[in-house]
């Protein structure tokens, strides 16, 4: 069988500029549950449903026949239907509501039959099979007169020794008509203004493939055929049916060995006249806005031969051809445009790195400016479709078996949460219970379905505190939606096993679930105080503030001061008192604060700390532990309660400090929303045999030129981690730009490897490091705050 087309995974780590954040709000508001392997996906806009077709259907091993996922585009609810075997491409005539799927492999899993088409009668889902040819990898249908053209690879050979042809399928009788085309057809699209029917042929006249492509031009009415000459490994075209004008992709160029970078041949429909348009290295798939007259390409490999760097899109203006470069993400596969809204999204298979150790992202381009947005989805994306309906963006994610939707003008804002406890593994099993998480295992659970803390199935990502008390060291948990890849990040770490808690903001994973994943045998807490989920009337926005301390028990007693916090007794905290760090007038409904314990008396265990509204009940949940007497902070959203108040409960006495570096109130001028983004390491100071530093880290961080490449934003969120030697008074993150402030992100006195998240305001992209004391660190990013 031939081998089918699916991104090429890179090698290299390296950095994707994205540039500043402009143009419309994108971001993942549901991850559907699919089958194995999708890849094809296309939508009836009319019905407002999505088809996904899946490679391996519900069977990890391949040998069972593919299926078609039936996403209903209301609700998000799926069906399934039974397709052939390895389906690949999907098309629908909105006109009749008709389905129709490439089954490459037909009703045979070993592949040595002809192929199939699987038609579905999208108003029950019922379905007929309709043979084709051999390996059968593109359909195009044409709604003005109800035919659908089906590519076959290798037309009636299964040995791939003869010329490829088109099945014609006449939609409304099933019969079929064969048209012999050029060898190995890749693509074949259809105007249906002129019903012309365009063959992309990788190898042109020559079964050996040592000659240029050619294209296939199919006239609808008769079946005559002409042959178009074009460029070196032919792969897409695309074709603006206002212009009559037809672009196609070639692979090599004007180079048979594929050592000069590709062009697109475009073809005038009235004559099939031919002109050339260099583009980047490695052209594979195109699409065209008809509105703009702009044609998308997209050059798996950049501008580097060597597939070293990421992959860009040249955009083509379709008046004179001219070109202009937009860098994506590594290894982009398919493209869609919204000819309605101007925006392109373009999927990318390695996502930020080459390499391919964090999820996919989409890049959306905004067609007006070719600005870019990158938009975190599944593992491997690669099919992707727009609904420009409802403004709806559905990506395959070929790796992880499901489906990413994306709201094409949405954003995340916070919905408070009291305090509430989601998952004890202490407690007896289930699916928020034990049995405790096993060393070098996963363990995932689906939040939502915990009725105890209402949780919607809306939510998009969550607010987390997450505790973990070891059965052994713990070199270190991880945390990151259900079933996306693993990343090379770390959430926390126990070195010494001690109990251990640390916040977190996590994207939902199918389901609403969440995967954890442990080094060394461990029970983990999971506590929840907001989540995010698409704009709403009781939605809350983000206003970021300098850096500043609040409270501080050490000082003189008072309302904000002393004394120390007594054992076993709440203390409510008037936060808005403190003028310095928030301005009267404000009207916070929830804070981001930073908690540090400082034990008084010296060498006074803590046990646990909680922090939640004043007003409510004091929940079971801890916000931070200090089993071992040192010095621990961590970060926590927490709501306002009466009179915009906290409430503190501490175990033991302790010293307290509280900074903070935002707050969440309604919407309005000068507040932000939450972009979630695949969980990735935007610097560690160990790499290339890096030194530890004291002082102020030189040069600053710069977070928009690291290997995750997030824009330009109001404020980034990190997972901060320090690897003393010896040992850390405390690190403070801020921006540049600003004074440094008095607080502190983190404390290490003990020497051990400590983390803590921390929302860092942003001015131009540059964060300032401060360690009171020598060490390296590690700061992780998952998701970014702008308009």
């Amino acid at each position: 069988m031939p081998t089918l087309r699916h991104a090429v995974l890179g090698l290299l780590a390296i950095s994707v500029l994205i540039g500043p954040l402009t143009g419309i709000a994108q971001v993942v508001t549901a991850t559907l549950p699919a089958g194995v392997q999708p890849f094809g996906v296309a939508v009836n806009a009319t019905t407002n449903t999505i088809y996904v077709a899946n490679e391996c259907g519900s069977d990890p091993t391949c040998s069972s026949p593919g299926t078609v996922t039936v996403i209903n585009g209301a609700n998000n609810n799926t069906a399934t239907v039974t397709a052939g075997d390895v389906p690949y491409t999907v098309a629908v005539n909105p006109a009749t509501n008709y389905i129709y799927v490439t089954n490459v492999c037909g009703n045979d899993i070993t592949c040595v039959s002809a192929g199939t088409v699987t038609v579905i009668n999208g108003s029950n889902n019922n379905t007929t099979t309709v043979n084709v040819g051999y390996f059968p990898y593109a359909i195009a249908v044409n709604p003005a007169t109800n035919m659908i053209y089906v590519a076959n690879y290798c037309g009636t050979d299964a040995t791939c020794s003869s010329p490829g042809t088109v099945t014609v399928i006449n939609g409304a009788t099933n019969e079929t008509a064969t048209v012999t085309v050029g060898y190995f057809p890749e693509d074949v699209e259809v105007n249906s203004v002129t019903n012309q029917i365009y063959v992309v042929n990788n190898c042109g006249n020559d079964g050996t493939c040592s000659s240029a492509g050619t294209v296939t031009d199919i006239d609808g009415t008769s079946l005559n055929t002409s042959t178009v000459n074009v460029e070196f490994s032919p792969y897409y075209a695309a074709v603006n049916s206002v212009t009559n004008q037809i672009y196609v992709t070639n692979n090599c160029g004007n180079d048979s060995t594929c050592s000069s970078p590709g062009t697109v041949t475009d073809i005038n429909g009235s004559n099939n006249t031919t002109s050339t348009v260099n583009v980047g290295d490695f052209p594979y798939s195109i699409a065209v806005n008809a509105t703009t007259n702009n044609i998308f390409v997209v050059n798996s490999c950049g501008t580097d031969l060597t597939c070293s760097s990421p992959g860009s899109v040249t955009v083509i203006n379709g008046t004179n051809n001219n070109t202009t470069n937009v860098n994506v993400g590594v290894s982009p596969d398919l493209v869609a445009v919204n000819a309605t809204t101007n925006q392109i999204y373009v999927a990318n298979s390695c996502g930020n790195e080459l390499s391919c150790q964090s999820a996919g992202t989409v890049t959306d381009i905004d067609g007006a400016t070719n600005n870019t947005v990158s938009i975190a989805v599944g593992t491997a994306p690669q099919g992707v479709a727009v609904n420009a309906g409802t403004n709806l963006i559905y990506v395959a994610n070929f790796q992880d078996g499901t489906v990413a939707v994306i709201g094409g003008n949405t954003v995340l804002q916070l919905t408070n949460v009291t305090p509430c406890r989601l998952v004890d593994t202490r407690q007896p099993d289930g699916p928020f219970g034990g049995p405790t998480i096993q060393a070098n295992t996963t363990r995932s659970f689906p939040l939502p379905q915990n009725t105890n803390c209402n949780i919607p199935s809306t939510a998009a990502a969550y607010s987390l505190n997450v505790t973990v008390v070891p059965h052994e060291p713990l070199g270190y948990l991880t945390i990151w939606p259900t079933p996306e890849i693993q990343p090379v990040v770390s959430t926390l770490n126990s070195p010494d096993g001690r109990v251990k808690a640390n916040a977190a903001i996590v994207p939902a994973g199918v389901s609403g679930a969440v995967s954890v994943y442990v080094t060394n045998t461990t029970d983990v807490i999971l506590d929840i105080d907001g989540y995010f989920a698409p704009s709403g009337s009781q939605t809350l926005q983000f206003y970021p503030l300098t850096p500043c301390r609040l409270v501080d028990t050490r000082g003189s007693d008072g309302p904000l001061g002393g004394p120390r916090l007594p054992a076993q007794q709440e203390r409510d905290f008037p936060l808005l008192m403190n003028t310095t760090c928030i301005p009267q007038g404000l009207n916070p409904l929830a804070y981001s604060l930073n908690f540090t314990v400082v034990p008084n008396p010296s060498g006074q265990q803590l046990g646990y700390l909680t922090v939640w509204p004043t007003g409510e009940m004091q929940p079971v949940v801890s916000t931070l532990n200090n089993p071992t007497a040192t010095v621990v902070a961590n970060a926590a959203i927490v709501p306002a309660g009466t009179n915009g108040e906290v409430a503190v409960y501490a175990y033991n006495t302790t010293d307290l400090l509280i900074d903070i570096n935002g707050y969440f109130a309604a919407p309005g001028s000068g507040g932000y929303s939450f972009y979630p983004l695949a969980p990735c390491r935007v610097l560690d100071t160990r790499a290339n045999n890096g030194q530890p530093f004291s002082g102020t880290l030189n040069p600053p961080v710069n977070v928009p030129a690291s290997p995750c490449g997030p824009p330009l934003a109001q404020g980034y969120v990190f997972n901060a981690t320090v690897v003393p030697s010896p040992t850390l008074g405390y690190l403070t993150l801020w921006p540049v730009g600003e004074m440094q402030p008095v607080v502190s992100t983190l404390n290490a006195y003990d020497g051990f490897v400590t983390s803590n998240m921390a929302i860092v305001p942003d001015l131009n992209g540059m964060i300032n490091a401060y360690a009171n004391g020598t060490t390296q660190l590690i700061l992780d990013i998952s998701g970014y705050f702008a308009p």
